[in-house]
């Protein structure tokens, strides 16, 4: 019997490449879906958030199977499409709140209260351009080495380096702003 890794990958004949089969994203989804769950949730800062995002990143997986590559593991191809969706999220949620500040100022966005580290998360990663954001949540959140960052993103490890410090830098003097005021 074929292991997960194995029977994850169906063999396209025309193109020598291979992909994952449709009927094996159910096994993916069973084997990693509390792990791609985890990180939406710690994304979005919230459990019900979270779940939609687990949903749609199986949804893309599931459209996008063709374009997967042996050469990547099936957990680190899920986590990526997870982590794009949480920053698109955030990021249209971001825009939201803008656009309804503008519209009235005297109108006041409810929100639940948030505990003090995710508030802080997510006020920095949203105060941090988007090429920084995917590589601090892999090294912060998953705590990914810079080697296997670099090799997840197909970026040298050097440019990972580069990206942490402006992303440090950034962070350091959102913080200290957010302190000031």
């Amino acid at each position: 019997m074929k292991g997960l890794a194995e029977a994850a990958f169906e063999s396209d004949s025309a193109s020598g490449h291979a992909t994952i089969g449709a009927g094996l994203l159910e096994q993916l989804y069973r084997h990693h879906g509390r792990s791609i769950l985890r990180r939406a949730c710690a994304i979005m800062g919230d459990r019900d958030a979270g779940k939609d995002v687990m949903q749609e990143a199986f949804l893309r997986a599931f459209g996008a199977r063709a374009e997967f590559t042996s050469a990547v593991s099936p957990l680190g191809w899920l986590q990526r499409i997870t982590t794009n969706i949480c920053l698109n999220k955030l990021r249209d949620a971001r825009r939201r709140q803008e656009i309804l500040g503008r519209l009235s100022s005297s109108f006041e966005v409810a929100r639940g209260p948030l505990p003090e580290t995710a508030l802080t998360a997510r006020a920095l990663l949203g105060s941090v351009p988007v090429n920084l954001q995917e590589i601090a949540i892999y090294y912060f959140v998953d705590q990914m080495s810079q080697n296997e960052i670099s090799a997840l993103l197909e970026i040298p490890r050097r440019t990972i380096g580069y990206r942490l410090e402006q992303f440090r830098s950034l962070a350091l003097a959102a913080t200290q702003e957010r302190a000031a005021s």
